[in-house]
């Protein structure tokens, strides 16, 4: 077989994680206690983007940031059950626009009838809905939400197999198996290949093969401890209530056994990433493929008393993010601040069509292909996060621009922190006189592109109006947009024409 030499545009596989914490990873947090010896050694060779962050803790709304480059108030993906628009252009667009194929293997969590958004095909269904069914109206008052509750902590720890683990395991064969068989096929042609897992995603559980790795390990319980009453962020408090951990406090027994299957799901994860290494490796794709590894979110792991997401403490918002070709890019380790909103116009820059993405992207992300390769002194070292979902009473946004981080809730006081020197996020300096002007600049640059009462306004009346639908809709034979893969039998295998015996 003919060597696949470095070439102008280079194959691009994004692989991505669901709700996996930077913090517990020991190439992000030498403290870390997950076991990621793949990912490590990427981390090692590749670029590692320290201060990487989700645009919006939430699945469908971080996604939606990414595949376009905009905002949430932009896309108008405000929850896990709103559509994601076919009129937005995507990576995908852009790399196909440049010559790419493109293709998914996994979750996207596209909501509404388009199920590829640029996408030549999927490899496989999504693991989530696809119509209205999870949208949330906002009332006076959160409630309790028994999907998104703690409570799901109490089947943390070992299983035979569950939904998640099926599924990823379906995502990692059918990568495999294109890199095996299609990837290679035209030449020409580059391809952009997403891998996207459902893991460390809740609920918390694992097999033996990979929990039976802990066993050793002393799991630390988390460093920080509930915020009283006093120091309590509205929205901390709203989110307690929605999680239902006022209601249903885990045990430390509890807390123990879902840290440790959090990290047993990152080994496996991390084992699937080796996996594919390995195989670019057999095939001779591997010098010429940037390999980018992220997540969408993270998760707060007990940390403040808090779990899973939707908050802007660290644990919940910062993402792990390395881009590995070490042909291309002088391995480093990078504090610039970037977004997943900004992997857009950063592929779309690595594949050779940046300037549609420029044109198209409202100025709301930058391609950092300049920063991976060192070659740039000026980069605007911020990232902008807007949360319109479930489980708060207000729209929050926040800024992370140098060291600080600047989080502003309609309607209720704002918070500052130095997150280089208060890494904690305990010491709100909002008020402090030394402060003012920065909270105002920041201010200033948190709002400069978004009417906070027309946008809050659009995004409650799309949650009525998804509701209407969706109950209007139930039971009709019409209503369904899940993805079902075609696999043509008369072409795979020995039957395939182009399917040789031999690679």
């Amino acid at each position: 077989m003919e060597k696949n030499t470095q070439s102008d545009q280079p194959n691009i596989i994004l692989i991505q994680a669901d709700q996996m914490a930077s913090f517990v990873l020991p190439f992000c947090n030498p403290a870390g206690q997950a076991i990621t010896p793949n990912l490590s050694k990427l981390a090692e060779e590749g670029v590692l983007l320290n201060n990487a962050y989700s645009n919006s803790p939430l699945c469908c709304p971080a996604r939606a940031c990414m595949f376009t480059g905009l905002q949430p108030s932009s896309t108008e993906v405000w929850g896990n059950g709103s559509e994601f628009r076919s009129s937005l252009p995507t990576m995908m667009h852009y790399l196909r626009h440049a010559g790419y194929r493109s293709v998914v293997s996994g979750k996207t969590h596209f909501i509404g009838a388009d199920q590829l958004h640029g996408f030549d095909k999927r490899l496989t269904t999504d693991m989530y809905p696809s119509d209205f069914s999870w949208s949330i109206d906002w009332k006076p008052n959160v409630e309790h939400r028994i999907g998104t509750s703690v409570k799901k902590l109490e089947v943390s720890g070992l299983c035979r197999t569950n939904n998640q683990i099926l599924f990823d395991t379906e995502v990692q064969y059918r990568t495999i198996e294109y890199l095996r068989y299609e990837a290679m096929e035209p030449k020409e042609s580059p391809f952009f290949l997403h891998v996207s897992f459902t893991q460390p995603h809740e609920a918390y559980q694992s097999v033996p093969k990979f929990w039976d790795q802990y066993e050793n390990v002393d799991i630390e319980l988390p460093s920080q401890s509930e915020d009283t009453e006093d120091d309590m962020h509205p929205v901390t408090r709203w989110l307690k209530i929605h999680h239902g951990i006022d209601q249903h406090p885990p045990s430390k027994e509890t807390v123990r056994d879902s840290r440790r299957a959090y990290y047993a799901m990152i080994t496996q994860i991390d084992e699937y990433v080796g996996e594919i290494v390995t195989e670019l490796k057999t095939m001779d794709l591997y010098d010429d493929t940037v390999i980018i590894f992220t997540s969408d979110h993270g998760d707060m792991m007990g940390e403040r008393g808090m779990w899973y997401k939707r908050t802007f403490y660290e644990g919940s918002v910062k993402v792990p993010m390395i881009v590995h070709n070490p042909k291309r890019y002088t391995p480093k380790k990078t504090d610039a601040i970037v977004s997943l909103a900004d992997l857009c116009p950063t592929l779309a820059d690595m594949g050779g069509n940046g300037k549609e993405a420029i044109r198209y992207g409202k100025n709301e992300s930058h391609s950092f292909l300049g920063v991976i390769k060192g070659e740039s002194s000026e980069w605007k070292d911020e990232a902008i996060m807007e949360y319109f979902g479930p489980g708060v009473e207000e729209p929050w946004l926040c800024i992370r621009k140098g060291p600080y981080k600047y989080v502003y809730t309609r309607n209720h006081d704002p918070l500052l922190f130095n997150v280089v020197e208060d890494p904690s996020e305990t010491v709100n300096l909002c008020n402090e006189e030394e402060h003012l002007e920065r909270v105002g600049a920041l201010h200033s640059a948190l709002m400069r592109d978004i009417n906070i009462e027309a946008t809050t306004e659009k995004a409650a009346e799309s949650k009525q109006t998804r509701l209407f639908l969706h109950d209007a809709l139930k039971g009709s034979e019409g209503y369904h947009w899940d993805y079902d893969p075609d696999f043509d039998a008369t072409k795979r295998y020995v039957r395939g024409p182009n399917m040789p015996s031999t690679v």
